[in-house]
């Protein structure tokens, strides 16, 4: 029986130091008062992470005519140029807003006049197989924030809701590190009869 890809069988990772020391310094103690088991303010956002929008390939081809027939060959670039390099990442709306408010802090710090490095830094998004292993890992470098949803808020309502917004980010470059294959009786665990 082939069985069908789970489409909760990923992990989107915001890494250590993700957000500027002047968002952490603020935020931290917000999120530790929330007594959640989380270590640091991007372990708080990572469980935050409801969904991806993984990015589409579309190949390029060109045609030339051969006598009345029209033959199409592959295009003259490799994978990375012809990835679209936008990213959509759905979080959960946390008590108080926090995980917006978290981003809305750290774009406005991004936007600042001052001396801020170019991008952010790298997040990972890893694809796992039925029993947790790493398949695929991405890692997207250089990126850039688009776009920060809108949210609606009411008097009107008063039961408590799961509510999302999303983030849409620009990245630069990326590299992939297959574990399936690699020499690994199992994927992603070290071979241990080679240690022995």
């Amino acid at each position: 029986m082939i069985l069908n890809a789970l489409n909760n069988q990923f992990v989107v990772q915001f890494p250590k130091n993700f957000f500027y020391p002047e968002i952490r310094t603020r935020w931290d103690p917000i999120v530790k008062r929330l007594k959640v088991p989380y270590e640091s303010l991007e372990d708080f956002i990572n469980a935050c992470v409801q969904s991806l929008d993984f990015p589409e390939m579309a190949l390029q081809e060109v045609e030339q005519t051969q006598q009345q027939f029209k033959i199409a060959y592959r295009g003259g670039k490799e994978l990375e140029p012809i990835f679209d390099k936008n990213l959509t990442v759905t979080f959960k709306l946390s008590e108080g807003f926090i995980s917006y408010w978290i981003f809305f802090e750290q774009i406005e710090e991004f936007l600042s006049y001052s001396q801020t490095v170019p991008f952010w830094p790298p997040m990972y998004v890893s694809f796992l197989d039925h029993h947790g292993f790493e398949l695929v890992a991405f890692t997207f470098e250089k990126i850039i924030p688009k776009r920060l949803s809108q949210f609606q808020i009411t008097y009107a309502q008063t039961a408590a809701e799961f509510n999302t917004f999303q983030l849409n980010l620009r990245y630069n470059r990326f590299t992939i590190k297959r574990r399936a294959g690699d020499g690994n009786p199992i994927s992603g665990m070290p071979n241990l009869s080679s240690a022995l």
